[in-house]
């Protein structure tokens, strides 16, 4: 065997014995080095990550447990509550500081007030951006900034109901005749419920799109305003003899009024349904009751969450509806009033009944069976219509007749002006009629008052 293997190696004779122990050698002091290294430089690199480490945490801390949500309650859906409702006079609306004034003067028992944004003249009386609105011109002069008048109330505690009267409009046909109902055809005038001697208005016309579009804009400005319920008051054909010349358009006789009012209502509801507005429908009590035909049927069959039948217990008194509903005069409990009506108004079982109810001339005290008679029923509430005697028990002052320009006599009869003050006669004749001359008043007529003379120390 061969002890050395002879390599060509740049000249030289490799020994692998050799190379061996050399490699060895230099491995054992690249390790060495190495550790030398890693041992110099370990503390400071373990600072440099740990410090590196405190700043990561610094910067990104571990999220806290969450602390547990706190239970908030779903608030309550408008129709939920006990409401009683107050409508807002007009004059007041349009004074910010007649209507801050007002809404601190209402009861306590007060919860929402009803805010007219068309009244049942067609008045618009807030400011709109809405096209329609703006063509039919029947913004008020004095329109208010509907937003600011809704955050008044809200803030003092209140809801708020937007009343907005639909076809019953007597403001906005003559502004947009094509909205109108004609007289006899597409061609005709305005035609009016009455003569106008006696006071005729025209109305919008149900069938017309351009007016049910006015009406749903203005649906849409109370939704914007993010009112809690909208009174769709006024949803109606007029009640007249003359309605056989109203024209409505061509078609319109294959749809009846009733059909129309309810497609109208559907429409109007599928817009408030999807946001947290109710809809009421407002209807009269008295023409439900009597079975006229303003509604193509009952109001009741519109879509709504409510229904709000107007009730005056005025209207019933004198007039016989059936042998169990007859009153002659007012009774004494108008709770008895109050009750029959309420049953005549059809099937309202399961429905949410908000009435409005007129107590000009009635006292609190009168009223207040009513009141319980609405709470046995299990009714969300129901609306005032405000006058201010009923609110403060003050009675109205009663209107003073004008004295006519030239009385037939003087009541009192004319005292004769004397210089000293005359002795009052002992007797208890009656007195002498007075002449002709002192009837008069005056020898010429240029003065038209009774001529009375008031002589010190007679009063």
């Amino acid at each position: 065997m061969k002890k050395y293997k002879i390599k060509h190696y740049r000249s030289r004779i490799y020994n692998p014995i050799k190379g061996k122990i050399i490699k060895g050698v230099l491995i054992a002091v690249i390790v060495a080095s190495l550790f030398g290294i890693g041992w110099f430089s370990y503390e400071p690199l373990m600072q440099a990550i740990n410090d590196k480490n405190k700043e990561i945490i610094q910067q990104d801390p571990v999220p806290e447990k969450p602390a547990e949500p706190v239970y908030q309650p779903v608030p309550e859906e408008f129709l939920e509550k006990e409401t009683v409702a107050v409508t807002v006079p007009e004059e007041v609306l349009y004074s910010s500081i007649d209507f801050y004034s007002f809404i601190k003067s209402l009861d306590e028992e007060v919860t929402a007030l009803v805010i007219d944004m068309k009244t049942s003249k067609g008045t618009v009386t807030y400011l709109s951006d809405q096209v329609s609105v703006i063509n039919a011109g029947a913004v008020s002069e004095n329109a208010v900034n509907l937003d600011s008048r809704i955050k008044t109330a809200k803030n003092s505690g209140f809801d708020v109901i937007a009343r907005i009267y639909a076809f019953e409009d007597s403001t906005a046909p003559y502004n947009a005749i094509d909205m109108a109902i004609r007289y006899e055809s597409e061609d005709g005038i305005l035609w009016l419920d009455d003569s106008v001697d006696n006071g005729g208005k025209p109305w919008l016309n149900p069938y017309s799109d351009t007016a049910q579009k006015y009406i749903l804009d203005i649906v849409f400005d109370a939704i914007d305003s993010e009112v809690d319920a909208i009174l769709l008051d006024g949803l109606r054909f007029p009640e007249n003899e003359g309605m056989e010349y109203a024209y409505f358009g061509v078609g319109t006789e294959e749809i009846s009024h009733g059909e129309i009012l309810s497609q109208f209502s559907k429409r109007i509801y599928s817009s408030t349904v999807v946001t947290d507005t109710d809809l009421l429908i407002g209807f009269e009590s008295y023409e439900t009751v009597s079975a006229s035909d303003i509604y193509g049927g009952t109001a009741l069959d519109f879509s709504a969450d409510g229904y709000v039948p107007n009730i005056d217990i005025d209207d019933f008194i004198g007039e016989k509806f059936s042998d169990d509903f007859y009153f002659k005069k007012m009774p004494e409990d108008i709770t008895e009033v109050f009750t029959k009506i309420y049953g005549s108004l059809g099937n309202i079982a399961g429905l949410n009944i908000l009435p409005v109810l007129d107590f000009e001339g009635f006292t609190k005290e009168q009223t207040k069976g009513i009141f319980e008679f609405i709470g046995s029923k299990g009714l969300p509430g129901y609306i005032l219509l405000y006058n201010e005697s009923y609110f403060t028990g003050i009675p109205e002052e009663p209107e003073i007749p004008e004295e006519p320009s030239v009385p037939s006599a003087p009541s009192v009869p004319v005292i004769p002006s004397v210089p000293e003050t005359p002795s009052v006669p002992e007797s208890s004749e009656e007195p002498e009629e007075p002449s002709d001359e002192e009837s008069s008043g005056s020898s010429n007529n240029e003065d038209d008052s009774p001529g009375i003379t008031i002589v010190d120390g007679l009063g």
